[in-house]
């Protein structure tokens, strides 16, 4: 049996782990279109300013699955489900003859970088952040700068923005919403990275976003704001989100929607060939809407669903949290799980609690808890996570889950429940 993997992040190794498991003597060829071996890519930012070691932020090879056949700088281009053959090419785009033959296949190939329609965007000295070459050239371009410009204040651009300033950078974050990381902060939440962001000598102009990059002889020398003000400029960062990388499913007609579609199965509309990660679209486990998911954690619990599926197993995919983040900014960590946004009212109860720059706030849908964030102390947050993850009734936990030392004993006196593989993120 061959199995064959497009994509080695999260989704494609934790798929090889689990084929590996259930048939020890399969084949297992995994293409990369990166010439880097895989990596954490969540940990790539420290590679900007050399904050951790090349080696921590490289996948260890003690935990990738024995006898792989990992093939660098190979993009597939196209796919042939009929014959069962993926086309490819190499990292100058010639094309990789023969073609690659599978039994099974998984598509984990991820998702890219939006790119805004900005004048003067294209061009030298304006970057993005996904791959460990991104940050390599984000490194060698910081090198004798003195301004960067971040667009986007989520979590990438929040961490390319304390990156930079660890090299000495005057850095300026520019985010179109109200706050900084909007989708895994709430008002309160975010105020105190506010504060954090600005001890760091970091400055943000929040709800503008940017009119054009200004160039002098092909280089960047300023960018322009909506209001017609003008920040000095050497290298911009665009951090406004990524979309699916839906070409090669496209180039063979399987079904998409906003990313590739899939059953519970991790099936997608063709025999034999599965997808997971951020490529794929599922169903929020909490509210059950359509979403693109484009977290790592999900990534790895696909990856394991899809790569049990390919080896004949019989897991089934419940669904993905739209926000579930574990993050470090200023020094301070934070994690926010489930639907953080809702208002009080209509059955939704709000507890919020703030003890300096610590903050919880827990958000419940009736007997639910369904969305949870903490700054500062994060004990027990795996706990939470379960209990929104199986849609537990907290009815009797209420009271215990407004406590300040709410911890996995509690619940396992209320619900005999497997929950182990949830609770390590506490």
């Amino acid at each position: 049996m061959r199995h064959v993997i497009v994509g080695a992040s999260a989704a494609g190794m934790a798929a090889a782990e689990a084929i590996r498991k259930r048939q020890p003597s399969a084949e297992i060829v995994m293409l990369s279109a990166e010439a880097h071996p895989p990596y954490y890519r969540p940990l790539i930012p420290y590679l900007i300013y050399q904050g951790k070691p090349d080696d921590e932020i490289l996948r260890e090879p003690r935990l990738t699955p024995r006898d792989l056949h990992l093939r660098l700088d190979t993009r597939a281009v196209r796919l042939d489900p009929q014959a069962h053959i993926i086309f490819c090419v190499d990292g100058q785009g010639h094309e990789i003859d023969p073609p690659i033959y599978y039994d099974r296949l998984l598509i984990a190939t991820g998702a890219s970088p939006i790119l805004p329609h900005i004048p003067g965007l294209e061009g030298g000295g304006v970057f993005t952040l996904r791959t460990w070459q991104d940050a390599l050239e984000i490194a060698s371009a910081a090198q004798g700068a003195s301004n960067a410009v971040v667009l986007g204040a989520g979590r990438i651009g929040m961490k390319s923005a304390f990156a930079l300033r660890h090299l000495g950078l005057s850095v300026t974050v520019v985010e179109l919403l109200e706050r900084i990381v909007p989708q895994q902060l709430d008002a309160q939440s975010a105020a105190i990275f506010a504060e954090a962001v600005e001890n760091a000598g970091i400055r943000t102009i929040l709800g503008h976003t940017l009119a054009q990059v200004n160039r002098r002889n092909g280089k960047v020398i300023s960018v322009s704001l909506d209001d017609g003000s003008e920040l000095k400029a050497d290298l911009v960062v665009i951090g406004v989100g990524v979309q699916p990388n839906l070409e090669l499913p496209a180039s063979c007609g399987l079904r998409v929607g906003q990313g590739l579609q899939v059953d519970a199965y991790l099936c997608t509309s063709a025999p034999d060939v599965y997808a997971a990660g951020d490529v794929v679209e599922t169903s929020d486990i909490v509210t059950g809407t359509t979403i693109v998911s484009g977290i790592w954690t999900n990534a790895v619990d696909m990856g394991r669903v899809a790569g049990d599926q390919m080896a004949g197993g019989d897991v089934t995919y419940k669904g993905a949290f739209s926000l579930l983040n574990a993050m470090e900014l200023g020094g301070l960590p934070v994690i926010s799980v489930g639907d953080i946004h809702r208002s009080p009212g209509d059955d939704v109860e709000v507890f919020t609690e703030r003890r300096g720059s610590s903050y919880r706030k827990l958000v419940f849908l009736g007997n639910r808890l369904i969305g949870l964030v903490m700054v500062g102390n994060i004990a027990g947050a795996g706990v939470y996570q379960t209990l929104i993850r199986e849609k537990v009734d907290v009815s009797d936990l209420h009271r215990e889950l407004l406590g300040p030392r709410f911890h996995y004993g509690h619940y396992i006196h209320t619900e005999k429940k497997v929950v182990d593989r949830y609770v390590s993120a506490g």
